[in-house]
Order: C-alpha cells, then structure tokens, then sequence
C-alpha cells in the first residue's frame, strides 16, 4: 500500500509546482533574487512534508497494524503546519484590504510578524491533539482534513478580495502576502482530500482484487 500513499504524494507534488510556479515567478520579480527562491523551496517541502505525514494513520490502518502514539502526536504536530501558515496569510489579508501595503508593509514583512504563525501552529497542534487522540483511529486524519478544508475555504474568501482590492489600488502592485495567501489556500485545500484519495486508491485495488478471485 505504500506506493499508492506515494502515488498519492506525487500527484500532490504535480499540484504544488502548478500552483507554486505562478508565485514562485511574481516573488522573482518583486523581491531579492537570493530570497524568492529559498523561500519557495521551504514553502513546497514544507507542504509535501505534511502531506506525507497525514498519510501515516491511514497506511498504518490499511495495513492493519497498530496506531502507535507517536504517529498521532506527528501528525497532530505536524498537521497544524499549514494552519499557522493560513492563520499569517488570513490576518496579513485583512490588515492589507484595510489599510493597504504602503500603509503596513514595514510590519507584515518583517520578522516579528513569524509569531503569529508560530503561535498558531502551537494552538491547533495542542488542539488535534488532544481533541482527536481519543478517537478512533481511522477518524483521527480525517478530522484533521476538514479542519484544514475549513480554514482553507475561510483564508481564501478574505485573500482573494483582498487582492483584487490591492490591485486597484495605486500602489505598485497586489502584495506579494495575498498572492502567498491564496497558493496557501489552495494547496491546503488540495493537500486535505489526499487521505481521501489515498483510500479510493485502495478501495479500487481491493475491489478489483475481489473481482478477480471470483471469477478464478
């Protein structure tokens, strides 16, 4: 079963450079050559990274071997990776609809701002923790996904006016933080059907398995 959770991976992988290649070009225009691409190097491994470890309950359940804690509390760790990363993009698009980037960007751009994602991420890590370590295990990933689906949906109707509204703007240009904010959004959301899509892969193998015995 691990080479459909890759197979899984990598059909992720192939989204993650579509939707990357349009930011990853707007940031070489408009910030440092040496910055732009670091960035999105850590931005993709970071999302593939969480995408591989969402896949760890769910190929351990489908080979039927046991949950060990410490795959729930990487997960849960993990898994609240890109929260922190939508909780920046969310709150970095409201204050640039509202005052503009002129206006905020001595702020939004500099490194004190890395706290409020890092203080999201502790929030939702203790939060999927303890709130679904509990639960069954083959409930444990996918109620991580639809929180991740929610707050996807939730970031992406505050970045995209956001950045049609920085567009119209006379201002140099859409922020670079709205246009982060809905690759982001869209990733996460992507990112939260693979379990789904993982165990459609396995599905359609025993299915078809069973078929076959059948008809021997």
């Amino acid at each position: 079963m691990k080479r459909w959770a890759l197979l899984t991976v990598g059909l992720y992988v192939l989204c993650i450079l579509i939707l990357g290649t349009s930011m990853f070009l707007y940031l070489s225009a408009a910030m440092n050559d040496e910055v732009s691409p670091l960035f999105y190097v850590f931005f993709a491994f970071a999302l593939v990274l969480v995408q591989v470890v969402l896949l760890l309950v769910p190929v351990a359940i489908v080979q039927e071997k046991p949950i060990k804690r410490r795959k729930i509390v990487t997960s849960a760790i993990i898994g609240a990776i890109p929260m922190g990363a939508m909780a920046l993009g969310f709150f970095g698009s409201i204050i640039l609809m509202i005052w503009g980037e002129n206006a905020t960007a001595g702020y939004l751009y500099a490194w004190p701002v890395l706290f409020i994602p890092a203080a999201f991420w502790l929030l939702w890590g203790s939060i999927f923790y303890r709130s679904f370590s509990s639960k069954e295990p083959n409930l444990f990933t996918p109620a991580i996904t639809r929180w991740l689906l929610k707050g996807s949906i939730l970031e992406l109707l505050v970045a995209i006016p956001s950045h049609i509204i920085s567009r119209q703007r006379n201002e140099c240009c859409a922020p670079p933080l709205t246009l982060i904010a809905i690759v982001t959004g869209l990733s996460v959301a992507l990112m939260s059907f693979g379990p789904g899509i993982f165990f459609l892969f396995v599905k359609r193998i025993k299915d078809k398995k069973g078929k076959q015995y059948k008809i021997r």
